[in-house]
């Protein structure tokens, strides 16, 4: 006998990940959680029975539906423009750590957000989304080779920007600097 799908375990482990991939796509958390509920709400009318080899299925709704809601915001702020309305934006941050963790949420979420949107949207889907290059290439109907070059191409950027940050937010210690000469440190050389 089959066990049933448990949607709400479901739900639990995948939205925060959904999320942190919504908000790369929309302008607020508020719209990105309201994504991933129309997102789910799509799915499990479409597959009742609940299937965990669907969950590609779902994030390419929330691909989906988060670009519609930014084609429509847009629109809507264009038009709220010419007749001078002010739209206030929300800026907050994609991320929501641990308050201990704020700060480096902050650096790489700026640092995500000099990334070109195409290379973010691989960047998220495969670091907290946990997808395969093939399910965000079926997903986003690019080929493997762009995506994984995408990911390359983001990495790379990612490490120019941070890599002199890293030890400070990994809170590591800085390593020291290997001795690559044939003779000992300079200090015991003089002496």
């Amino acid at each position: 006998m089959e066990t049933a799908f448990d949607w709400k375990s479901t739900f639990d482990h995948l939205a925060p990940q959904l999320v942190l991939y919504a908000r790369q796509l929309v302008d607020s958390k508020a719209d990105a959680e309201d994504v991933v509920q129309q997102a789910f709400v799509r799915w499990w009318r479409r597959f009742p029975e609940g299937d965990s080899a669907h969950i590609p299925l779902l994030y390419a709704a929330v691909r989906t539906i988060a670009l519609d809601q930014r084609r429509s915001d847009h629109r809507r702020v264009n038009r709220e423009a010419k007749s001078e309305i002010a739209v206030a934006g929300e800026n907050a941050p994609a991320f929501d750590p641990k308050p201990e963790h704020k700060e480096t949420a902050a650096i790489v979420d700026k640092a995500l957000q000099t990334l070109p949107e195409d290379q973010r949207e691989v960047i998220t889907l495969k670091l907290w989304g946990d997808l395969t290059f093939n399910e965000i290439a079926a997903m986003t109907g690019s080929s493997i080779n762009t995506i994984a070059g995408r990911y390359r191409y983001a990495l790379q950027a990612l490490h120019k920007k941070l890599g002199h940050l890293r030890a400070d937010l990994l809170g590591e210690s800085p390593s020291p600097a290997i001795n690559i000469l044939p003779f000992s440190p300079t200090t015991e050389a003089m002496s």
